[in-house]
């Protein structure tokens, strides 16, 4: 019991499920139901495979956040002890879980996320899920460079995030068993490319520090520059939008939808210019601007898409 205990606390500490149990459904259905947008389904269809995809996408990214603990630990730990204010009141570092319990934790999630996807016997999603859960343990084993793994820098962290496309590889899957074959088309890429460049944005913004704030902890900022850093993000985000622009005007969506995209990513790449023009410890918190430009990405493309051509539960 006291262990069940130190895990809902590590859970909601490093992966608090009121926001990123939503954050995660909405990634999922983004992408479910933009597909079903260019394939012509009309109106669109939610049923048991979806509401697995969605359950899936949530523990597969809880997975995630197990992995990336269990690998950082040690330079958690470190960092943590030497004040670092980002690191010290994490539970691994304050010796409220251990690695051999978040290693327990992994098993048991990657157990749960292929008992929910046999639900349906041997399957496509099975397949995708099973294949992507084998690709991410790689790419947390070896960063599939085993040099890089012994000392990761920024800039492989960031490589890593390209792995986010295995998400839409995944609804893609889900797409084939409830609806037949996907045509694949340059839509589809973009749908599956502006996942990766969020999360890509998302992960820059994070570790961009002013020279004063800068610790042992690898930073874009320290590695770059503060000035080149910034502009990474912004990058990022314009490519977020320059996806998923064009895959609203197939999608014959609202026109509302693309000036919400477009104001908040005008929002987050002011924020990320702001810092480079005028730097201060309180502007480099860029990572609040560019969740809110991811907000309004998969959520609003979900509302978007459902109040353009409705949804049906089947």
């Amino acid at each position: 019991m006291r262990r069940f205990r130190r895990s809902i606390r590590y859970v909601n500490a490093m992966f608090p499920p009121g926001i990123l149990a939503p954050v995660g459904a909405a990634q999922f259905l983004s992408l479910y139901l933009a597909l079903q947008a260019l394939g012509g389904v009309a109106p669109l269809r939610l049923g048991w495979r979806a509401a697995i995809g969605a359950a899936s996408t949530v523990l597969w990214m809880l997975l995630i956040r197990l992995q990336d603990d269990i690998v950082d630990a040690p330079a958690d730990i470190r960092l943590g002890r030497a004040g670092d204010p980002r690191y010290r009141d994490r539970p691994v570092v304050q010796g409220e879980i251990t690695v051999r319990e978040l290693r327990q934790m992994a098993a048991a999630a990657a157990a749960l996320l292929i008992g929910l996807n046999l639900l349906h016997g041997p399957s496509a999603m099975l397949l995708a899920l099973v294949a992507g859960l084998a690709v991410t343990w790689l790419g947390f084993k070896w960063f599939f460079i085993p040099a890089l793994a012994r000392e990761p820098s920024p800039l492989a962290y960031l490589a890593r995030k390209v792995l986010t496309v295995l998400f839409g590889l995944y609804a893609c899957a889900v797409y084939r068993d409830e609806f037949g074959r996907l045509v694949p088309t340059l839509w589809v890429l973009l749908v599956l490319l502006a996942p990766v460049a969020s999360v890509a944005a998302w992960e820059t913004a994070r570790k961009i520090r002013i020279p004063e704030d800068e610790t042992d902890y690898g930073t874009y900022s320290k590695l770059l520059g503060w000035r080149l850093a910034a502009l990474l993000p912004a990058g990022f985000i314009a490519a977020g939008v320059a996806c998923l622009a064009p895959v609203a005007v197939a999608a014959r969506l609202d026109w509302r939808y693309v000036a919400a995209l477009v104001s908040a990513a005008a929002i987050a790449i002011g924020a990320c210019l702001r810092f480079r023009l005028a730097p201060t410890r309180a502007r480099a918190d860029l990572r609040r601007y560019v969740e809110g430009f991811g907000v309004v990405a998969n959520g609003g493309l979900v509302v978007a898409l459902a109040a353009q051509h409705g949804v049906v539960l089947s």
